[in-house]
């Protein structure tokens, strides 16, 4: 065989292999508000005292999901699993200030986990975990959320 030949056969087995990696996903990118369904843990009033902030903009490309969330301007950063519709996110900041019990805290650090599953295109559901980590400010100032959430966009919930 050829070289220009087999150059041919490669190329299509080459381009299949790299769209695999940016398989659609039914998930929407956008502005999603997040919800409680059931709270699990909110020691210091997490969720209440900043339900506002309970929001984000998603954006899919490929397997990889970034969500701008709006509590102290977290980025999660994650991937759709191997299988199915179900996606995971992480992000983490350190140094940040914030208020907890209305006292004013600087936090060592801030890690946000999101577990989800695509319900449709404008929803999805899961569990949040939120801690704030402290060793030398008060003890206060530490605390975690964890509740299961649903999140929509746009107020557009699945059918």
């Amino acid at each position: 065989m050829s070289t220009p030949r087999r150059f041919h056969l490669l190329v299509p087995a080459l381009l299949v292999s790299a769209m695999a990696g940016c398989l659609p996903f039914d998930q929407d990118g956008g502005d999603y508000v997040f919800t409680p369904v059931e709270v699990f843990r909110d020691e210091c009033g997490l969720y209440e005292a900043n339900k506002d902030a309970f929001t984000g903009t998603l954006q899919v490309t490929g397997r990889v999901v970034r969500l701008d969330f709006g509590l102290l301007d977290l980025q999660l950063i994650g991937y759709f699993l191997a299988e199915g519709d179900d996606f995971s996110l992480d992000g983490t900041i350190i140094n940040a200030a914030a208020d907890v019990r209305g006292e004013s805290c600087l936090l060592d650090e801030v890690s946000i986990h999101m577990d989800a599953t695509t319900q449709c295109q404008t929803h999805f559901d899961g569990v949040l975990r939120v801690r704030y980590a402290t060793e030398l400010r008060p003890a206060e100032c530490g605390c975690e959320l964890w509740m299961r959430y649903e999140a929509v966009k746009g107020g557009q919930r699945c059918d």
